[in-house]
Parts: structure tokens; sequence; C-alpha cells
């Protein structure tokens, strides 16, 4: 068996049903392989010792900004799942009634070059919103109290809100902006995965195209089927409303999932050379090359 271990952008949920489904049904162990999935709540990526590391793009290359030699290899949707939430109470229905909010915010150049564009594209200034340096791990807990808004997946922190009764405002980044339908979250692997074991991250890339093609036909049951690998204080309506968000844009136009497209990629990377958060586009950013043909 070969072993590879993955580690997820942030603990599991629905966009990491498609990983989780491969385990139960046991595809990883029909092709040979022995996975190890860990997931917490980080805002940068960090390996652990990983074979693959969950995350978004733009992470992706300051880690290769950083020396670190990650390739992205897959996407989980095929349109970028994230934007600004907040309270209904709070006032912010777009970019620029920021100004004067809290907004919580990873330490990486990277999210305050996206969001200073998003801000001041929009006629707002980014230096008047009070920055809360914060891993949000428990969105109820943040908004309200120790912060108004925080950039977040759609599918989750915005179902646990309304999950909690709460009314709140949302706008997708992408939809403001379209360099901002970027890859994420995405999945990067090692170079020297990709060099020693190809055949092995083949394999790992195949289950996962099965798997989250099984996902996006059935999304409850698939959901459901891995309750027991998913927080424990989720309740099923929150699962289900969630998968059933995502279930869309799991796939591309030709029904498969995971594949990179060029635009999505080149718009965002561009725009980090631009902005200076890398300083050059680099060699193999991305391959498409280890799915199924």
């Amino acid at each position: 068996m070969e072993h590879l271990k993955v580690v997820l952008d942030w603990f599991p949920n629905t966009n990491h049903t498609g990983y989780l489904l491969a385990q139960k049904r046991g595809y990883f162990a029909e092709a040979g392989l022995e996975v190890e999935i860990t997931g917490d709540v980080h805002g940068t990526m960090e390996l652990h010792g990983g074979d693959f590391v969950c995350g978004p793009e733009i992470a992706m290359l300051e880690c290769r900004e950083r020396g670190i030699p990650l390739v992205g290899v897959a996407v989980m949707t095929q349109k970028c799942d994230s934007g600004i939430v907040s309270l209904k109470e709070a006032g912010i229905t777009r970019p620029r009634e920021l100004e004067g909010k809290r907004l919580t915010h990873w330490t990486p150049a990277w999210f305050h070059a996206a969001i200073r564009r998003i801000v001041e594209a929009d006629g707002g200034d980014y230096d008047k919103i009070h920055l809360v340096n914060l891993d949000v791990g428990d969105i109820e807990a943040t908004l309200g109290h120790v912060a108004d808004a925080t950039w977040v997946y759609e599918n989750w922190e915005n179902q646990v809100l309304l999950e909690a009764g709460k009314e709140i405002n949302y706008f997708n980044l992408g939809d403001v902006d379209s360099i901002f339908d970027f890859c994420a979250p995405a999945m990067a692997a090692t170079q020297q995965v990709l060099e020693e074991r190809p055949e092995a991250v083949r394999a790992f890339l195949g289950c996962l195209d099965r798997a989250y093609r099984e996902v996006a036909a059935d999304p409850v049951g698939a959901v459901l089927e891995v309750r027991d690998l998913l927080p424990a204080d989720a309740t099923d309506s929150l699962l289900i409303r969630s998968q059933k968000h995502l279930a869309p844009i799991l796939l591309d136009s030709q029904g498969r999932w995971g594949r990179i497209e060029a635009p999505r990629w080149d718009r965002m990377a561009d725009f980090l050379v631009a902005s200076g958060v890398i300083s050059h586009r680099f060699d193999n950013e991305y391959t498409n090359d280890f799915f199924p043909v």
C-alpha cells in the first residue's frame, strides 16, 4: 500500500466530502492507497509532513515565492465560493461599507492586497478598516462580538449562521471582480511526490474524481454517508443545505472534477505579481496531467 498524507485547509466540512467518501467507500484502498486525512483551522498552508495540502491558489503561489515547492493539482469547485459575510445589523452590503468596521484577517500579504483591491475598486479606503488578526473557527462567536465581517466560504460559515437563525449580508468576491473567481478551495502537491510517486498521485486524483462526481449526483446521500467524519455539532439540515449548495459547482462542463482552468488561475497569479505579493510567475505552477484522460 502507498501511504499518502493530505492536510486539509480547515477542519473537515462539505468542501471535503469527496475525500471522505472515497475513504469511506474504500476507493483509496481499492487503488492500493492508504490515505491519511487531517485538518484544522488555519489561515496559512502548513504541510505538517503532508504530500498534499489544501488551500487557495494565492497561498500556493506565496509558498512558491518562499521557496516551498508546491504545485496546484486540483480545484474543489468550478467557481470560487468565497466572499465577505456579516450580520445584517452591521450594514455591510458592499466592499466600501467595510470602512470603519472590524474585519478579521490572516497575516500573509496576499490577504491585504486582495481585500484592498476589492474595497478601493468600490470607492472605499482600505486603511479605514479595523483589522482583527484571527483565524475564525467559530463564526457565531466572532460576528457581532470581536468582529463585524469575515472572509469565508459560503458553503460553511453562511450555513452555520443561517442555521442559528441569524440574518446576514454576503457578497461573493468573484461577483465583484472576476480576478477573485480564482482557484479556491484547491489542493497542491509537493514536487517530491509528483516526481517520485506519480502513479500514486494519479490513483489518488482518480479516486477523488470518482467520489466528487458521486457527491454532485447525490449530495444528500453522500454527505449523510460521511456524517460521522464531519463536525459533531453540525446538524443534518445544515450539512444537507451546504452540500446541495455546492453540488452545482463541483464539476466542470464535461462533468469532471478538479481540473484547473488557465483563465481562473492566470488572472489571480498575474494580479499577485502586479501587486508585489510575488515577484514573478513560476514554471509549473499547476498541472492537470495527473487526472485520468
